[in-house]
């Protein structure tokens, strides 16, 4: 039981002085005894995973993780998925927020906050989560059953939790993933696809489409179902990556790279994913995707040295020692006293037929090293 005098509460919003400012109210109207603060989703997990709290307060629109994304983590995480959570919103994000937390929020407040509201809304989650609903209930006894690999006894109770809220799309979506650990594909694809239709933000149930139409080889269907769960949810973009990766393990390239487009698309392009993608693609030998990848990245204004020597190693595999060689002259100035760049330019050049710029870069070689065996070497072939 929580008692709402003396509960933990975490105040999650990117501006400390909101955070401070709902405090001043909870402390009002007498709601809790111990605050903390995290400025966004990140911060806020690893507050919850590390201390013991009985209520988030947590604003929607945050940069690194959003209150959307965390509120996800926080239903994923056994330990965590029982906490209360009110999610608070701007009216630019009201309709998004109402309908996508459908089956996973406790309630939402809408901006400005008054301390009316917030005695409203915390009280209503409190008694809720000290007093669940039979349907709730039935989830949270379904959830134990699977923690017991106790599948049909989690079907049963989740069966029953249908029966207390037909028109909830949570029991609904629950069962899909319940028959999806026990195999039945069948099933659990007709109860997915009721439940996105109860529901059209409900990510959960997009994501799993996805896997299961992957499991029938049914890439298209596959692809468009992963595109809806990372077009609700940024989160989703290191799921459709995995998914382009095992494309690409069954030597569907095509397809891989369309995936792999759609998630670094979702992502904003984040260079850090950008060069995962582009590195799985050269371990696996996709080189025209990587160089593409590397490419886009180099000409956004990063200026990497190696990240410009990775890209000519790929035209290198790609047998383009033009391009290869431009790329090792631009990582040549960034980085003047890089030796395997030089022998790089000079093999090159050598291959192309163009001992006299060859000879250019192995003579710079041996001005820093002297005694370099394989640059005297190849300085004798351009003779």
């Amino acid at each position: 039981m929580i008692d709402i005098a003396k509960m933990s509460v975490l105040i999650v919003d990117d501006a400390l002085s909101m955070c401070r400012s709902i405090q001043k109210m909870l402390k009002v109207i007498g709601y809790g005894e111990k605050y903390e603060f995290a400025v966004d989703g990140k911060d806020a997990l690893n507050i919850l995973r590390n201390n013991q709290i009985d209520l988030v307060l947590l604003d929607y629109n945050m940069p690194v993780m959003t209150g959307g994304e965390l509120l996800s983590r926080i239903r994923e995480d056994r330990k965590l998925r029982d906490i209360p959570v009110i999610m608070v919103t701007g009216q630019t994000y009201r309709d998004y927020v109402a309908e996508a937390a459908e089956s996973e929020i406790d309630a939402y407040i809408l901006k400005p906050l008054t301390i009316k509201l917030l005695e409203e809304k915390i009280s209503y989650v409190i008694d809720k989560a000290n007093n669940p609903p039979p349907m709730y209930q039935h989830l949270k006894n379904a959830a134990m059953c699977e923690e017991r690999g106790d599948i049909d006894g989690a079907i049963a109770e989740t069966e029953r939790a249908r029966d207390e809220n037909p028109k909830s799309s949570r029991p609904v979506r629950e069962l899909g993933y319940y028959y999806f650990k026990n195999n039945d594909l069948k099933k659990a694809e007709k109860l997915f696809l009721d439940a996105v239709e109860m529901n059209n933000l409900d990510v959960f149930a997009f994501h799993h489409l996805g896997s299961i139409y992957l499991k029938q080889n049914d890439i298209e269907k596959a692809l468009h179902h992963l595109d809806k769960a990372m077009k609700i949810s940024p989160r989703h973009v290191s799921r459709g990556i995995d998914f382009g990766k095992t494309l690409t393990y069954r030597n569907m390239v095509s397809e891989a790279e369309k995936v792999f487009d759609q998630a670094l698309k979702f992502s904003g392009y984040d260079p850090i994913l950008v060069e995962e993608v582009a590195d799985f693609c050269i371990d696996h030998g996709v080189y025209g995707y990587a160089a593409e990848l590397l490419e886009a990245t180099i000409k956004n204004k990063i200026k990497r040295w190696d990240l410009i020597v990775k890209l000519g190693k790929v035209y290198e595999q790609l047998g383009n020692l033009e391009n290869a060689v431009h790329n090792f002259i631009k990582a040549d100035r960034l980085d003047k006293g890089n030796i395997d760049i030089k022998l790089r330019i000079g093999r090159n050049y050598l291959a192309m037929g163009k001992p006299m710029w060859a000879e250019m870069a192995l003579k710079e070689i041996l001005d820093i090293n002297e005694n370099h065996s394989e640059a005297e070497k190849l300085l004798k072939m351009c003779l």
